[in-house]
């Protein structure tokens, strides 16, 4: 997974291996939780949290694409 060292990082060329969306479907399907960290037009930072929620155990960075767009739904977490 590629995560961004800080917030306020510029996006680099570089995303997850099959992309978010992989990524957040399997960390689902392991019982852990996603929420959107922050966000703009082309650039989305999401916390993947421990199955509880309460604990961040890393995040990802991508570019915000149309398939990307279709899976949250304007959801900002796993939770709805």
């Amino acid at each position: 997974m590629t995560s961004s060292d800080a917030p306020d990082a510029a996006p680099s060329e570089s995303q997850p291996p099959g992309g978010l969306v992989e990524v957040l479907t399997r960390w689902e399907r392991s019982g852990g939780h996603w929420h959107v960290l922050s966000s703009r037009d082309d650039w989305i930072d999401i916390g993947l949290f421990s199955c509880d929620g309460l604990e961040q155990m890393s995040h990802v960075s991508g570019a915000r694409t149309t398939v990307l767009h279709d899976y949250l739904a304007d959801r900002d977490s796993s939770a709805g």
